[in-house]
């Protein structure tokens, strides 16, 4: 039998040797093992870097990405039409006819976000009440905000291990970067700065959530309370989550902390409930009347039929990855093995979405509740009239990364103690081979991304914000007939139409008659009326409804009022969606007749 020698090898390793080997043999053993395993740490540690040097160049790539896309655009063309209403209250505020929609009339509870309007004044101020440039401000300034506050709920969502915060942020900028989410940015509209609210409340909540004091939650339920204020349905979140506390939390402190939360929210929002009754004389925006109840009949719900499923796709098709990670988290029950060790014994062998519930945080339950509220809501109840780019399902979005992060982190985490540390050298390279792929999917909207923008620039399509030469463009002109004509009459002209943004905006002293009730309390609580409209206005000019609006043209229509106008069809006119009427007793009637002469005669 041959005798065997132990031996100690670099690293604290043990080999045996025969005893019959020389020492010279038993050297040159053991440098080959040190130099295997020197290698080996250099083989791991090349790896690490190649994935490190990777992901900072995909967070380049969807950088790159989101520039490309939001300076394509910014140009008052991109600005959709509702963002100039923002303006027009901004101007009667700063002229000192309060919040009204004209210049003379009543109190107007038109925009659903009072909170946006209150940011949209400075920068009207700011422009020279250039409206055009006022607008597209007031939604650019919060994209990057947005970026900022979302990569801090990322590094607060995924705690502190390293390659769970890469991976995290790898995740959420590959599906912003492919989002619709920057077109948002240069819309006008309220949807970035919503976005800023709704992270900002997960960010405080989760601050003050540490210490769980009494005075944290009334904090927290006062910026909540808010939530109306700034986009009505962002109101889950500031009920759901402070309730989430109260029936799951087993903390006593943190139940205190969730009802003295939830108590303060509903005190803030009674307040601007009844203050807004008092002064609008609704309690809440009237776009709600017309977005989720059947105000305008059965033209519009025919015209908008499957809008809310396709647009959800679309959404989804971006956001798919954070909802596949959150359901593998809750399917495999890989979150609550962490905790399994120090787990009752019972619980032990719960696997699945019991595993899951048992291991996430009252806290998380609920804004995963609030995020699934906000999304159901807007597909089943809301009609997407101004729905581009799939705006009404935007709002709950940092719910759902904050959710995702959360579940990435845990799967992360399992599958790192379940390899050992150090980690092996192929998940470094899987991660390479991972973010490759990403790569190639970032490619082809990358390209058509810098082929638009380098077009734009060609083409000085960018940085225009001249409203009153674009009104004479063929683009408004087609929409809104002779509109820049009709903005140099006098501001007496009285001008009635359902498409009220960018004709209010060129003319700001004129009154404008919100047919769709978006602004008018009349035409909104309850549905359109030729009677209630003919009894209240004797408007000069008439914008027919949109073809959308099928009920409303019949009543018009019909109305013996009509007889005193003369009407011209969009097919005469060169429009493409509605003609006009222009009332014969009206002291702008032959203005207006010539305008209309004029226009015709340069077509023929």
């Amino acid at each position: 039998m041959t005798t065997q020698i132990e031996t100690t090898l670099p690293g604290g390793e043990r080999a045996e040797l025969p005893a019959n080997a020389s020492a010279g043999q038993g050297a040159a053993e053991e440098t080959a093992a040190g130099a295997a395993g020197r290698a080996h740490s250099l083989s791991r540690e090349a790896a690490r870097r190649l994935a490190s040097a990777c992901f900072w160049i995909t967070m380049a790539l969807c950088l790159a990405l989101m520039a490309f896309k939001t300076a394509a655009r910014f140009d008052l063309t991109t600005l959709w039409d509702d963002a100039y209403m923002f303006q027009r209250y901004a101007h009667n505020i700063i002229a000192g006819h309060g919040i009204s929609w004209n210049p003379q009339g009543p109190p107007a509870y038109g925009l659903t976000s009072l909170a946006f309007l209150v940011a949209a004044v400075p920068f009207h101020v700011l422009s020279g009440g250039n409206t055009s440039l006022a607008a597209m401000l007031q939604s650019f300034v919060y994209g990057p905000v947005l970026l900022v506050l979302l990569a801090l709920l990322v590094l607060r969502a995924a705690g502190d291990g390293k390659v769970a915060r890469l991976c995290c942020f790898a995740l959420v900028a590959f599906c912003v970067a492919r989002s619709t989410l920057t077109d948002h940015f240069v819309s006008g509209m309220d949807t970035s700065f919503g976005l800023c609210f709704l992270t900002a409340y997960l960010l405080l909540a989760l601050r003050l959530l540490g210490d769980a004091r009494v005075a944290g939650g009334v904090a927290l339920g006062a910026f909540g309370g808010l939530a109306f204020s700034v986009r009505p349905e962002l109101t889950a979140f500031a009920v759901l989550v402070p309730l989430a506390l109260i029936a799951l939390e087993r903390d006593h402190a943190r139940r205190r902390f969730g009802l003295a939360a939830l108590a303060t929210t509903a005190g803030v929002l009674a307040l601007h409930l009844a203050i807004a009754k008092l002064y609008f004389g609704s309690p809440v925006p009237l776009p709600f009347y017309a977005k989720s109840t059947n105000l305008y009949g059965a033209g519009i719900l025919r015209a908008y039929r499957g809008r809310p499923t396709i647009d959800l796709f679309d959404w989804l098709d971006f956001f798919w990855p954070l909802f596949a990670v959150i359901a593998l988290d809750i399917l495999a029950g890989l979150g609550a093995r962490q905790a399994a060790a120090g787990a009752p014994a019972g619980e032990r062998q719960r696997t699945g979405p019991r595993a899951w519930w048992a291991a996430s945080s009252a806290f998380d339950k609920g804004v995963l509740a609030a995020t699934l509220l906000c999304l159901a809501y807007s597909w089943l109840f809301v009609v997407p009239i101004m729905g581009f780019s799939q705006r009404f399902y935007y709002a709950p979005l940092p719910g759902l990364i904050y959710i995702a992060c959360r579940s990435a982190a845990r799967l992360v985490r399992t599958l790192t103690d379940s390899l050992g540390q150090p980690a092996p050298a192929p998940l470094p390279m899987a991660g390479v081979a991972a973010l490759a792929v990403v790569w190639l999917h970032l490619s082809a909207p990358l390209a058509t991304a810098g082929k638009d923008l380098a077009g734009a620039a060609a083409g000085n399509r960018l940085g225009h914000f001249n409203i009153v030469k674009h009104g004479s463009t063929s683009g408004p002109q087609k929409y809104w007939f002779a509109i820049d004509r009709v903005s140099t009459l006098p501001d007496d002209v009285v001008i009635a139409t359902t498409e009220v943004g960018m004709l209010g905006a060129m003319n700001l002293g004129k009154t404008i008659i919100d047919m769709a009730g978006l602004n008018d309390r009349r035409f909104a609580l309850e549905p359109f009326s030729a009677d209630r409209f003919f009894e209240a206005y004797k408007p000069d000019l008439i914008y027919m409804p949109h073809p959308h609006y099928e009920k409303m043209i019949a009543d018009l229509e019909a109305h013996p009022e009509m007889s005193r106008y003369v009407a011209y069809s969009k097919k005469k006119l060169g429009t493409s969606q509605f003609g006009i009427a222009v009332r014969r007793d009206s002291p702008h009637f032959e203005r207006l007749q010539q305008i209309v002469k004029e226009k015709t005669s340069s077509r023929k």
